[in-house]
């Protein structure tokens, strides 16, 4: 059956077809000329070595292919694709099927295991054609040809080129062995759809790796190769077009002994293609919105790392052409949790979303990402690139700079409001502040959200010392306002309030470091990267940076554990697991949050309005960080804890006996005001001045 031929017969002397095809590309391609090519290449004429050097006196240099590089989630299953124009996927010949090998062989070069490049029967064949025709559109290329001239990009149509190929397809013989050329040539070849090469037309049009095509799709793909456009089996007039082709290919191949009447009949029997695949892995991750988003923040990361280039072009070739493999942070399990839990919110019609970032606390890798509600209509990721006031969980970093300066969770500070502190830029001088309670310890104020209670805690601490402690730990992003003014050369009053702008993920890896002992990494997407032969060209390697001590994280983690078992975090508590977090919402309700960590994972949720700063008011309601925040973060480690073990935090160490934190300006002794009348400062949440120190679960958060 099989008459065309694997093993390469002996070479002939190609000295006097490169003298002949030479004519050509000298005198254009006259009558004269290819008669006398014809000639030569026939063997008529001989002894002209001395007038010809060999072929390969001038090496060809076939650039590297372009290949689709192939980002990978932490279970190993391919998640997305990055390429510019040509999407290609390398394949070794041995993976290629027998089927389609023959196939392509007995449609585009039967003799291909014969010829040295050209050949001489089908290039006479040509030549006689066209100069009888006086056109130049028979064909005659070789699979060597037909490589030399896509590589090389030669799209002339005329006798001189196709002797310009066939001299570089002699040279790329010399150089090459068959089965490399024809590696090449199937990995090469335009399919259509902007595949390139078999294995992505495989994808493309059967949804399948290539080594798993039989003789039905290879027949297919082997007749779309002379026109991919033409032959396109899921366009309507490409469709009937593609069956008249698959007849024709059938025919050679039956003719050539290739195939037997039983597989020719079987092969036009079935049903060829009628859609394209979208050329993504089948991995669970490719079905998630998430998986969009958290891709997007891999390749941002790429086309920034000096390792891939010291330019940006040098690492765009690197990344879109360069055939990476690049092993992400990303959990596909954890994702499917992330978006399920988030529907735990009422739909908005669009209004509000609800973003989701949650990492590995003792490393800071991203595990899962809800950046946005739909990554084909919005690029946009809230989590990543939103800045957004982060409310009463900025509470956090005043309580580790406490902490830090000697201060212990029973010491005991003023929440009584409204509370009042000298200002310049507050009307008449005096900025007024709203939410609180009563005099209590730092814990039950966390337990309250006590907004007068970390003001004051704030003002004894020094605002620039929290602002240095937030920024040890990636929040940079409250260094300057708008204005570019340095913020600790005049810190707000309200910073503990959360009143500048920070990034979701950032924050996430902040509550991080308690969880890890005081050391913090920075948020990562990318464990490591190699090269499509396995060389590591990349590897994550972050020992942290210690940001408070042992103690002060253990201290911490005591405070926040609290506030989900007996504050304003309770309907974030997790049915047999510990953790800890902090509320948080801002001025008007614009922003609602949750933030806090388990031994295993560390996670943030926001809620808002993506392009106003409204409140948010569902079902009637004000929506707060107590509320769908809380009930969120609660649903995610509620799912994702459920085959994990029990583990408990680190004990905290023993304190001292709590003190009365001291506290007073001019217009402020932190006692309670008979009929005071207040105003609250910009960016400032709304007051709770019923919040007592152990709320009930409905008690809505003062920030």
């Amino acid at each position: 059956m099989d008459s065309v031929d694997l093993h390469p017969p002996r070479r002939a002397d190609t000295r006097i077809i490169a003298f002949g095809l030479r004519l050509l590309t000298v005198f254009g391609g006259g009558g004269a000329a290819v008669a006398l090519v014809i000639a030569l290449i026939a063997g008529v004429t001989s002894n002209v070595s001395s007038v010809v050097p060999s072929v390969n006196q001038d090496e060809v240099l076939l650039a590297p292919l372009a290949v689709r590089s192939i980002i990978y989630d932490s279970a190993g299953n391919e998640m997305a694709y990055l390429y510019a124009e040509q999407d290609r996927q390398e394949v070794e010949l041995s993976e290629v099927p027998e089927e389609l090998k023959l196939a392509v062989l007995g449609t585009e070069d039967a003799d291909f295991y014969h010829h040295n490049g050209v050949s001489v029967r089908a290039l006479a064949r040509a030549f006689s054609a066209n100069v009888e025709s006086g056109a130049t559109g028979q064909g005659g290329s070789t699979i060597t040809q037909q490589l030399a001239k896509i590589s090389l990009g030669n799209t002339d149509k005329t006798l001189k080129r196709k002797a310009q190929d066939a001299v570089l397809a002699l040279r790329l013989e010399e150089q090459m062995t068959k089965d490399q050329i024809l590696e090449r040539y199937l990995n090469t070849v335009y399919l259509g759809h902007g595949a390139y090469g078999v294995q992505a037309a495989a994808e493309t049009y059967f949804n399948a790796s290539v080594g798993d095509l039989g003789w039905s799709e290879s027949i297919l793909l082997a007749g779309m190769i002379q026109s991919p456009y033409r032959y396109d089996p899921t366009r309507e007039i490409g469709h009937e077009r593609a069956l008249k082709r698959r007849e024709v290919v059938v025919g050679q191949l039956r003719s050539k002994g290739i195939i037997t009447a039983e597989i020719a009949e079987e092969v036009l029997s079935t049903p060829i293609a009628t859609e394209v695949f979208e050329r993504r892995a089948s991995g669970e991750s490719d079905q998630l919105v998430g998986g969009g988003y958290f891709s997007e923040q891999v390749k941002q990361q790429l086309l920034s790392m000096p390792e891939l280039g010291e330019t940006r072009q040098d690492r765009y070739n690197a990344v879109f052409s360069g055939g990476l493999r690049v092993y992400a942070t990303y959990d596909p399990k954890a994702q499917r949790m992330a978006e399920e839990a988030v529907k735990e919110v009422p739909d908005s019609k669009g209004k509000y979303f609800t973003g989701l970032v949650s990492l590995d606390p003792d490393t800071s890798a991203v595990r899962a990402m809800v950046g946005g509600p739909d990554f084909e209509t919005s690029q946009f990721n809230y989590v990543t690139q939103a800045w957004r006031q982060p409310g009463s969980t900025f509470k956090y970093f005043v309580l580790v700079a406490a902490l830090e300066r000697g201060y212990v969770p029973n010491d005991i500070i003023s929440g009584v409001s409204p509370c009042r502190f000298p200002d310049p830029s507050a009307p008449g001088g005096i900025a007024k502040i709203s939410g609180g309670g009563k005099t209590a310890s730092l814990t039950s104020q966390t337990q309250s959200s006590s907004n007068c209670g970390f003001v004051r805690l704030g003002q004894v601490v020094g605002l620039d010392i929290v602002s240095e402690v937030a920024a040890r730990m990636g929040i940079t992003t409250i260094d300057a306002d708008f204005n570019e003014v340095p913020i600790t050369e005049n810190p707000p009053i309200n910073l503990p309030l959360g009143t500048r702008e920070v990034h979701a993920v950032d924050m996430a890896a902040a509550y991080g470091a308690a969880e890890n002992d005081g050391v913090y990494h920075a948020p990562y997407y990318i464990d490591r990267i190699t090269d499509a032969r396995g060389e590591v060209l990349y590897e994550h390697l972050d020992p942290g940076s210690r940001v408070m001590s042992s103690d002060t994280a253990k201290l911490v983690t005591e405070i926040l554990a609290k506030n989900v078992t007996g504050g304003t975090g309770r309907r974030a508590a997790i049915k047999g697991q510990v953790s800890a977090g902090k509320t948080g919402t801002t001025q008007n309700n614009a922003d609602a949050w949750f933030i806090g960590y388990t031994p295993y994972a560390v996670t943030a949720v926001w809620l808002g309005n993506p392009t106003s700063q409204d409140d948010i008011v569902i079902n009637g309601r004000r929506i707060q960080g107590a509320d769908y925040p809380s009930r969120v973060w609660g649903a995610f480690n509620t799912a994702y804890h459920q085959d994990l073990e029990s583990r408990a935090f680190p004990e905290a160490p023993d304190t001292r006996s709590g003190k009365s934190i001291k506290y007073r300006n001019k217009y402020d002794d932190g006692q309670p005001k008979v009929a005071a009348t207040t105003t609250t400062v910009p960016g400032e949440a709304p007051a709770d001045p019923g919040a007592a120190a152990t709320p009930a679960a409905s008690a809505p958060d003062a920030n």
